[in-house]
């Protein structure tokens, strides 16, 4: 499963008291149609749920249950009080659709408290996305969920990751179309693009989360390396070669606690004008967030202030103002506090 979006957290998060009986029966029902509104038979849904009231995603490692759709479409499961709370509180449940061989899937997130559930209609969405090769990247296109699904507070997320589960980029509040620079898509193969967005809905008195995510579409490999590629690193217990200048763009190093430097040595002199960011996290609250150069390891001169503008985000593509030539580069952090600290970073990619 993938990670479940930051608003479904927060709608789900933290412990809701159980309003049910343990020996209360309860029937949960819906319906699954694909985007036409066509019903799906014989689909096998699974049913997920957490130890408590919170969505996280390391509570879903396995599947709890599963339910097959009717000829119509429907499917209908037998509960018990019991089986939706854990103590006196409610359980978190996903009920999920099987991903498509084109990658697309629906979830709902819920809480169960009264006897009779009666979900959503699960309706699928394709999104409909192409991608095109550009002089300077790939746009991709994507028809949006309100064109199928009625209107909305649709804010549509997307996603582009190779192979693994781990995404190599995101663009929050994606709008069609959207342009990925040659930065971000490096020389990567097997990279794909989907779209997620997330609504709510009622269900009697429950309000249930929905999680659409699109058809994936392959995009077209381009031909960028970075400067920084194969560079050696240098922070507390660092590996050799270094993981974040590999080109593994969905890649992860945790960082152990402390750490609020990183540094790159680049194999020669270059005038970086762009880096690129993959999975970086930072914790605590800091006074300082910087990218700097130095050309000997002694003297080092701003290149970005990472804290500027929209402030630090998972995944950043940042211009910077350095115009002397630097051997070195650093990631380095002033806390306010004694937890400020570097969390995480998936791949630093420096460019000319």
């Amino acid at each position: 499963m993938r990670t479940l979006p930051l608003g479904v957290l927060a709608m789900l998060g933290g412990c809701t008291a159980s309003k049910v009986e343990e020996d209360l029966d309860i029937v949960l029902k819906g319906r699954l149609v694909d985007e036409a509104g066509a019903p799906l038979p014989e689909t096998l849904l699974k049913l997920y749920r957490s130890e408590n009231s919170s969505c996280a995603f390391a509570a879903f490692s396995s599947s709890w249950r599963s339910v097959k759709t009717r000829a119509d479409g429907t499917f209908e499961l037998d509960l018990l009080g019991a089986d939706t709370r854990n103590g006196s509180i409610a359980r978190c449940f996903i009920v999920r659709s099987p991903a498509q061989s084109q990658g697309r899937s629906l979830s709902a997130y819920f809480p169960i408290q009264q006897s009779e559930v009666a979900l959503p209609t699960f309706q699928e969405w394709t999104g409909t996305l192409t991608a095109t090769a550009e002089a300077q990247g790939v746009s991709v296109s994507f028809r949006p969920l309100s064109v199928t699904h009625g209107a909305g507070k649709d804010e549509h997320v997307l996603s582009i990751r190779p192979s693994g589960v781990r995404e190599a980029w995101q663009v929050l509040k994606a709008s069609s179309p959207v342009h990925l620079s040659d930065d971000v898509l490096e020389d990567a193969a097997g990279l794909k693009a989907s779209v997620i967005v997330e609504r709510d809905a009622k269900a009697g008195g429950v309000t249930v989360g929905l999680s659409y995510s699109s058809d994936e579409v392959a995009l077209p490999r381009r031909a960028r390396v970075p400067a920084s590629r194969g560079a050696a690193c240098t922070y507390l217990n660092a590996e050799t070669p270094c993981r974040i200048t590999s080109g593994d763009l969905g890649g992860l190093v945790l960082f152990q606690s402390g750490v609020r430097e990183v540094a790159v040595q680049l194999s020669r002199s270059v005038v970086p004008r762009k880096a690129v960011l993959r999975n970086f996290e930072v914790s605590g609250i800091l006074n300082e967030l910087v990218l700097e150069g130095s050309a000997d390891g002694t003297q080092w001169m701003p290149l970005a202030n990472l804290l500027g503008g929209a402030g630090v985000q998972p995944f950043m593509e940042v211009a910077l103002t350095g115009t002397t030539p630097v051997s070195q580069v650093r990631v380095r952090a002033t806390p306010r506090e004694t937890t400020g600290e570097l969390r995480s970073l998936g791949q630093l990619s420096l460019f000319e």
